[in-house]
């Protein structure tokens, strides 16, 4: 060690490496002679100089007394890392010094931000009861340094220190969202989970998250908006924060702002379910030739930026999203889809010049960009651009020509007051064309030495022209890239429309005398497009909403009266045409009878599955997880293999291996399970007041019975959207609705009358957190009394128009 702290300086590069290599964990070898010598030569190798201290530091830690600490503090800027990592490790190696070193730790990290995060996120894992305010006061201010661990050591905060966690951090967390998007919508999520002080602001970050997310990431947006709908089922358990969130914003960006407005202004839930299924097609579509291009996306963003006034208003937005969803179903094919996606782009749109009498508008950047989108988008779509305030000044002269002409005679009849003021209007115009006319004024609106020779007053003037064109030209632009847009697309929808009315129906219709509600059941025909029968029924259907006819065949085709006669024949008492015909009830929801219902509910299933158990010959466990547990233990049995019968057998020897349980039985006990679980796990509304029971008697609106929010498989996006065809034109399927004060929908039930009786099936609800089996039962009993047939159990009876039809299983 002698000869080599002599030798030291000869090569201080090379003998730093060989204390790091050598000494750097060997206790004997590290002298303070030795750490003295590597800490005066550390510039000459950085990188293995704070190795060595690094691998000191754990071997011998008494070596670094407060003299040593302050001359490596010194060296700060050679190795700012790896020296707050030294810190960390002296913390926690001597805990009677975790004041010193945070002393020392809290001004590196002011002076080297993005280190010092990530010297205090991996150095405090599990030990945020050590940190201070000072460490999160120094986090919040070098926030961008480091933003995807800043969010995570604020997310640790929530879970174990939420007392760190007040006004300034969550503001310094709202302001560097930029930084790292999906991050800050974790955190600002768990921070929604389990402080509902910040709701408000919350709420806003994560649709802040959602607009800021890169281009090239649909799919993250694709799952922020799933997670966004967290949201908006605690607004439907919390009935205070679903009102909070339907008020205008108070902050947040312009985007964010529209993106909250979209989702959660709506009154109509049903109109907030299509909008959330336009928002997610938005935020995903791309191109053939470009995925990681969102189209629909951009161009929502461009409409929410350039919408007027300061106050947000979505209505553009909402008709934009949508026409692009209906769009996505109504086309023919994804290339004449793909083709409309192509004209919306926004990026780099070919040059627009300015006519030459306005050619200086082309100095203002951004207007140039927005007046080359507006012409990109005119072409493109065929649709000629008005641009008022531009027309307006290109015919400003001639335009005070004729009020002069105008004026003069009015003036001789004039008196008084009005006659000079109509003086006054005539010597202003007979001034402005002066100055119009002089050659330099129309040069001064480019050139600073031509607006110098005019006169004083004319220069003005000018300059007033000049900022009112730019201003209204701007409004003008954004306005009518947005009309262009919105109506294209809104024409191009309904001429595919048409295309679509001619092909399944055989002929053109004027389309405006058509009620409006009846265009998507077209987009039906391709769920049914392999369904003769029900293609047949639904054609017809929609022919007599268009002729104005009632729908009688529903109950006089000759499966419907022979279906008729045998329910007729088991229940001489039904009154057939009292079934699918206007029936309502009202009732009073409170939370204490439903909780009371959700717990009776609960057990019920756990008993019918005990029962089912039993039933099959096996003893059942009590609990929800004992009972899955031992499910899943009877899916795993296999069956014996059959034992051959001993050719001397004289008696009845081993009674065989019982059987397993059969599958289907399992599937209906998982099923009872299932709904226990998820019961378990919904919150409670909040909710209490009246609630509207009605049967159904608008086939359309039983075709749309899964566009109400119920995650649905019968909704056009599901899978099973001939089954909604099945519902509308079989008589025999009845959907009873349940609706709140102003007609929202928030609960279904399905019912069938058969030969047995009423079959009664699974209640929907949108409005989670709502428990109305109950009140769906009392009503269904009184139902039945009113049409004169019983409630029975079983399974469904299968079509009666249609091809087929889907069973949910009855209860």
């Amino acid at each position: 060690v002698a000869r080599a702290l002599a030798d030291f300086g000869e090569a201080p590069g090379a003998a730093v490496e060989a204390a790091y290599s050598a000494a750097g964990d060997e206790a004997p070898l590290l002298t303070p002679e030795l750490l003295d010598m590597v800490q005066r030569h550390l510039p000459a190798n950085p990188e293995k100089g704070w190795e060595f201290f690094g691998r000191a530091v754990r071997t011998l830690p008494g070596l670094f007394t407060k003299e040593r600490l302050d001359g490596l503090c010194a060296l700060a800027e050679t190795g700012p890392g790896s020296l707050m990592n030294m810190l960390n490790l002296l913390r926690q190696q001597q805990p009677e010094r975790a004041g010193e070193m945070i002393g020392r730790l809290v001004p590196l990290m002011h002076r080297f931000p993005k280190e010092g995060i990530h010297a205090v996120y991996y150095g405090f894992q599990r030990e945020e009861d050590h940190m201070t305010p000072g460490i999160i006061d120094a986090v919040c201010a070098g926030f961008a340094g480091d933003a995807y661990n800043a969010y995570s050591i604020l997310g640790n905060l929530v879970e174990r220190r939420p007392d760190l966690l007040g006004r300034p951090q969550i503001e310094a967390a709202l302001r560097n969202i930029p930084h790292a998007t999906n991050y800050a919508f974790g955190f600002f999520r768990h921070l929604l989970e389990k402080s509902p002080t910040w709701t408000e602001e919350c709420t806003m970050a994560l649709f802040e998250c959602l607009a800021l997310e890169p281009v090239n990431r649909a799919h993250v947006r694709k799952e922020e908006i799933e997670k966004l709908l967290w949201i908006s089922e605690a607004a439907h358990i919390r009935t205070g924060l679903e009102e909070a969130l339907r008020k205008p914003p108070r902050v947040g960006s312009r985007r964010a702002r529209a993106l909250m407005a979209i989702l959660f202004r709506q009154a109509s839930r049903s109109k907030r379910h299509v909008l959330i299924e336009a928002l997610t097609h938005a935020a995903v579509s791309i191109t053939w030739s470009d995925r990681n291009w969102t189209p629909l996306w951009d161009f929502l963003m461009f409409i929410i930026d350039n919408s007027p006034g300061e106050s947000v208003s979505t209505a553009a937005a909402e008709q934009f999203l949508e026409g692009a969803l209906q769009l996505s179903f109504v086309a023919v094919n994804g290339a004449e889809h793909d083709a409309f996606l192509k004209k919306l782009d926004l990026r780099d749109p070919p040059e627009a010049p300015f006519p030459p009498q306005a050619d200086f508008l082309a100095d203002d950047a951004e207007l140039v960009a927005l007046h080359r989108v507006v012409a990109a988008l005119g072409a493109r779509f065929g649709v000629e651009s008005r641009l008022k305030p531009l027309d307006r000044f290109l015919s400003r002269m001639q335009d005070d020509e004729i009020e002069l002409t105008a004026i003069g005679p009015r003036i001789e009849s004039a008196t008084g007051e009005r006659r000079e003021r109509m003086l006054e209007r005539e010597k202003a115009l007979n001034r402005r064309a002066a100055w119009r006319l002089n050659p330099e004024y129309a040069r001064a609106f480019r050139d600073p030495a031509a607006e110098r020779r005019l006169p004083p007053e004319a220069a003005e003037f000018m300059r007033h022209e000049r900022r009112d064109l730019i201003r209204a030209m701007m409004d003008a632009l954004r306005a009518e890239a947005i009309r262009i847009a919105v109506t294209s697309l809104d024409t191009l929808r309904m001429d595919l429309y048409r295309t679509r009315l001619r092909h399944e129906l055989g002929e053109d219709r004027d389309f405006s005398t058509i009620e409006p509600r009846i265009l998507p059941a077209l987009l039906f025909f391709r769920a049914v497009s392999h369904l003769r029968k029900s293609s047949k029924w639904l054609r017809r259907l929609i022919l007599d909403a268009l002729e104005g006819k009632p729908h009688d065949w529903m109950r006089s085709e000759p499966p419907v009266l022979e279906w008729a006669a045998r329910v007729k024949a088991a229940f001489p008492e039904v009154r057939i045409e009292r079934w699918r015909a206007a029936f309502e009830r009202r009732v009073d929801y409170r939370r204490g009878d439903a909780r009371k219902e959700k717990l009776r509910r609960q057990e019920a299933d756990l008993a019918q599955a005990r029962g089912l158990l039993a039933k099959a010959g096996v003893k059942p466990e009590e609990g929800l997880e004992e009972l899955r547990s031992q499910v899943a233990a009877l899916r795993a049995q296999v069956p014996p293999p059959p034992v051959p019968e001993a050719p001397d057998s004289t008696g009845p020897g081993e009674p065989p291996p019982a059987p397993p349980v059969d599958p289907a039985i399992l599937d209906e006990i998982e099923m009872n399970l299932t709904r226990v679980e998820a019961s378990r796990n919904t919150p409670e509304s909040e909710y209490e007041g009246e609630i509207l029971f009605v049967v159904e008697t608008d086939p359309f609106e039983v075709l749309y019975m899964g566009e109400y929010g119920f995650a649905s498989c019968l909704s056009l996006r599901g899978s099973n959207a001939w089954g909604a065809v099945s519902n509308a034109i079989d008589i025999d399927k009845v959907i009873v609705w349940a609706k709140e004060p102003g007609g929202n929908v928030v609960g279904r039930r399905l019912l069938v009358l058969t030969d047995t009786g009423i079959l009664s099936f699974r209640t929907y609800t949108n409005r989670h957190g709502l428990t109305l089996d109950a009140a769906f039962d009392s009503f269904i009993e009184e139902y039945a009394r009113h049409v004169g047939a019983p409630l029975t159990r079983g399974r469904g009876p299968g079509p009666l128009l249609s091809d087929q039809w889907y069973d949910d299983v009855a209860i």
